[in-house]
């Protein structure tokens, strides 16, 4: 999930209103359900390279019906089909494979916090680059951040059996692959496109990689198929993360990207909160200290408005 703004003025949080705050509700919780969504798909004997083809086939066509809406006139130059290519390898496709792969193994809520790691590697990556300055606060919420996972890796007890811990650092490994994405798009973004294009450009280059590797691989979905749990649970990911992606535009086009960063704690609080409504999740203390240094660690890395420098 990348931040980023396609008009020339820049809005604050102060034009928030009401709608503004209902809207990054419905972004945290939507995107904390497609977690839960995504292991009940797993349950019922997706494979994670069919599921993640299906989520983005569905997603992409809902981006590309939207943007040809809004633009249809407008054709995708080499820089969109680029910029879409490595996007959707870094931000969409490897992510969504082990987005799958991780819910088939672990509760729901404990691939929340795996994922909710990636605005501190993005951060962290725009330092290393020289990109943005070393400021100690939010330096501080890296260090926190990496507390957070060590805590949720290192002790037995941290996990419902032992032998989890891969999958929880193939969470967050695609944490890392979702920050460079970030990375890129902030610095290589095409000229004269909008949000709307290049978030459907990312869906669609994904799909470009996932259906060779589905096909060869024998692990589509079957769409003629009558439908069941697989076929609806997989779809729903596509469906809400789509929907939360474009609502997530026009709010960074209304109240701006520092106030839309802030679903940031919503998704991860919703997606443990789903997975204990859907699942019956219990977790241990080791769980609930890393929810706790995982928000601590996103409200220290997240940027200040422009009034508080």
């Amino acid at each position: 999930m990348s931040l980023e703004l396609s008009d020339e003025q820049e809005p604050t949080d102060q034009t928030a209103g009401p709608l503004a705050y209902a809207l990054l509700l419905f972004m945290g919780v939507a995107w904390g359900l497609a977690i839960s969504l995504a292991k009940l798909a797993g349950n019922h004997g997706g494979h994670p390279v069919g599921m993640a083809l299906w989520q983005v086939c569905t997603s992409g066509s809902m981006l590309l019906a939207l943007s040809l809406v809004m633009r249809p006139r407008r054709r995708p130059g080499p820089g969109i089909l680029r910029f879409s290519l490595v996007c959707g390898g870094f931000g969409v496709t490897f992510p969504a494979i082990a987005l799958f792969w991780t819910a088939i193994y672990l509760p729901a809520g404990v691939v929340a916090l795996a994922f909710a790691s990636m605005p501190l590697f993005t951060y962290l990556l725009s330092v290393l680059f020289g990109v943005e300055e070393g400021e100690r606060r939010r330096l501080l919420g890296v260090v926190v951040g990496l507390a957070a996972i060590a805590l949720l890796v290192l002790p037995d007890e941290a996990l419902p059996e032992p032998g989890l811990a891969p999958w929880v650092l193939l969470g967050v490994a695609a944490s890392i692959s979702m920050s460079f994405e970030n990375f890129y798009a902030g610095g290589y973004r095409p000229p004269n496109s909008s949000s709307i294009q290049l978030s459907c450009g990312r869906q669609l280059g994904a799909v470009l990689y996932l259906t060779p590797i589905a096909l060869l691989t024998g692990t589509t979905i079957p769409i003629l198929e009558p439908w069941g749990v697989l076929q609806w649970a997989a779809t729903g990911t596509g469906v809400t993360a789509g929907a939360a992606y474009t609502v997530l535009l026009h709010v960074i086009r209304t109240s701006g990207p520092v106030f839309a960063s802030q679903t940031a704690y919503i998704i991860t609080i919703a997606g443990v909160g789903w997975g204990m409504v859907l699942f019956g999740e219990r977790h241990s203390a080791y769980i609930w200290i890393t929810l706790g240094l995982t928000l601590a660690a996103i409200a220290l890395v997240k940027p200040r408005q422009a009034s508080e420098r």
